[in-house]
């Protein structure tokens, strides 16, 4: 189990990278615009749907890779009273609930972003940029949030069951 962990975790991690490289576009393409504006009385037309789609892509690939950082908001007064058997519960109950809403948007997300490709959908915008890349993000970013929700199960579950090793995330 603690190899699937951290084979799920080191996805994470990489998918939490390439967020990075895509909130440094992010900033070059919202510098750009302020730059342009201000300083040129030059406004563009394609930084604010650009900088839209970056966001989208840093939000949605950088799920797991929070979560495997442990950065996702935890009711820490309630968790940190629990002893170490019922927070390890607690993580595999908590992946029951994340497999719920992650199942429904990677089924809805793949379904939308399928049929924005069939049918070349594309932004109402001057660009005229295709959906399917940003929509597709979707089912990827859940899949990655699942995968690492997953993790920290298998993490807490060998926990309960073998020797404690603390909370998971917190080696």
């Amino acid at each position: 189990m603690k190899k699937l962990a951290d084979a799920i975790d080191r996805i994470n991690i990489w998918a939490g990278q390439v967020a990075s490289f895509i909130i440094l576009a992010l900033i070059a393409t919202v510098m750009y615009e302020v730059v342009s504006r201000y300083l040129f009385n030059a406004p563009t037309r394609w930084c604010s749907e650009i900088s839209q789609y970056l966001q989208a892509g840093a939000v949605l690939l950088g799920g797991g890779y929070c979560l495997v950082s442990d950065g996702h908001v935890r009711v820490d007064i309630l968790h940190g009273q629990f002893k170490p058997g019922a927070q390890k519960l607690v993580e595999i109950l908590t992946f029951l609930v994340v497999l719920c809403f992650t199942f429904a948007m990677i089924w809805q997300g793949a379904e939308t972003s399928y049929e924005a490709w069939i049918h070349d959908k594309r932004s109402m915008t001057i660009l005229e940029f295709p959906l399917f890349p940003s929509m597709v993000l979707v089912p990827i970013g859940a899949a990655l949030l699942l995968l690492q929700s997953l993790g920290r199960a298998l993490r807490a579950l060998d926990g309960l069951i073998g020797p404690s090793q603390g909370l998971p995330g917190k080696e």
